[in-house]
């Protein structure tokens, strides 16, 4: 069993370049209250010294207060809000983004990460299952792609409230979509995922041609894909780990029998982050089973998975050649729907312990900063599963 989150944080003062500020000049922060304070509650006592601001529910004890400002930031706003004694946790929202990869040298063979992890030896007992979802909180998915055609399903828009779930601009989803589900490998062409049959839920947090968006849209995507029922969800997007409302979503999404896998993260940095015990947050090997050094390490790496060299689908029906935890989240996210597609009676504990045991140690002996419990080995899962 994991670590318990400390659910008392320091405001967080750090604000990127990219501080989400719309262009009136309103700031937002994100709030977690004290267990059963009520938002009528919650506005009334915020309402006494700061009249202008609007509350909103996100997620549980959660919520998103946004303000009028010229100065274009949440830092002025989140010292005041720290100061009221209903309030636990506080910080400014920032943009979030499909993380950027380093470049690294190009494997030869297309299919080298699902031999590295064993999927073919699982392959012997399930391909996969379309009665399982996956939850893609995303830029949308290219549905009618050649490689991912019947094993995409009807999704929602998180931006605009609509059905249309198709990218704008770019593909990231879609490439996390083809290591998760893409079918086209296994008749000598196109890209090869994790499953051969699934059903991946597209779940759009962004309608910008760079990927922005903000974690209130990703915790929503969370939230519905938890009442929905579905068992894994993957959020591929940057500072995922460490948002409130993320971790607020995942708490949600594991009380109701799901999974949330994140990516680690494409800077290079040491992350001081308490390990969350409601999500798994995946970090990055290549195919010498090292750990390259653009990826970020901390206490809440879980575990890895290849993210070197990855050929999957993209928009446009074409293919690219990726690198990044974004990709290695989504190995695990598919690892994680093939083993529901032989065991769907797993709870959500069941499902991130049997994960966390199917790794091969790397690194210091047993867990560590770096590859968290070790690299995904799916043969692993079959001898714990005794398949």
């Amino acid at each position: 069993m994991k670590t318990n989150l400390k659910l008392a944080m320091a405001v967080l003062c750090a604000l990127s370049a990219a501080a989400a500020a719309a262009e009136d000049g309103e700031v937002s922060v994100f709030l977690k209250v004290s267990k059963g304070s009520t938002l009528a509650e919650l506005t009334t006592a915020l309402h006494k010294d700061l009249p202008g601001i609007t509350v909103e529910p996100v997620v549980g004890d959660v919520y998103l207060v946004k303000e009028k400002s010229a100065r274009g930031n949440g830092r002025g706003l989140a010292d005041k809000l720290a100061a009221f004694n209903m309030v636990q946790a506080v910080q400014p929202q920032e943009l979030a983004y499909p993380p950027r990869a380093a470049a690294e040298a190009e494997e030869p063979d297309k299919t080298w990460f699902l031999s590295k992890i064993q999927a073919p030896l699982f392959w012997e007992k399930s391909k996969g299952s379309r009665l399982v979802r996956v939850l893609v909180c995303d830029t949308g998915i290219e549905s009618g792609h050649q490689d991912l055609r019947g094993n995409v399903g009807a999704g929602l828009n998180f931006v605009d409230g609509s059905g249309n779930t198709e990218p704008t601009g770019n593909g990231h989803g879609t490439r996390i979509s083809g290591l998760i589900g893409a079918q086209g490998g296994h008749t000598g062409a196109g890209a090869s995922g994790v499953n051969w049959e699934v059903t991946i839920i597209p779940g759009k947090i962004s309608n910008q041609a760079d990927g922005a968006t903000d974690h209130a849209n990703s915790a929503k995507c969370i939230k519905w894909g938890a009442d929905q029922g579905i068992k894994v969800v993957n959020l591929s997007i940057s500072n995922a780990a460490g948002n409130l409302a993320v971790q607020e979503a995942a708490e949600y999404l594991y009380n109701k029998g799901g999974v949330l896998v994140v990516s680690a993260g494409n800077k290079g940095e040491f992350l001081n982050l308490t390990d969350d015990p409601h999500m798994l947050a995946v970090g990055a090997t290549n195919s010498l089973d090292w750990h390259p050094p653009a990826y970020n390490t901390g206490a809440y790496v879980d575990l890895s998975a290849p993210s070197s060299s990855l050929y999957t689908t993209d928009a446009g029906g074409k293919y690219v050649t990726g690198n990044g935890t974004s990709l290695s989240a989504a190995i695990v996210s598919g690892a994680a729907a093939l083993i529901l597609s032989v065991k769907p009676e797993l709870t959500a504990q069941q499902l991130i312990d049997l994960l966390l045991a199917s790794t091969v140690d790397l690194g210091a002996p047993g867990r560590d900063d770096v590859f968290g419990a070790g690299r995904l080995d799916l043969n692993k899962a079959l001898e714990l599963l005794k398949l």
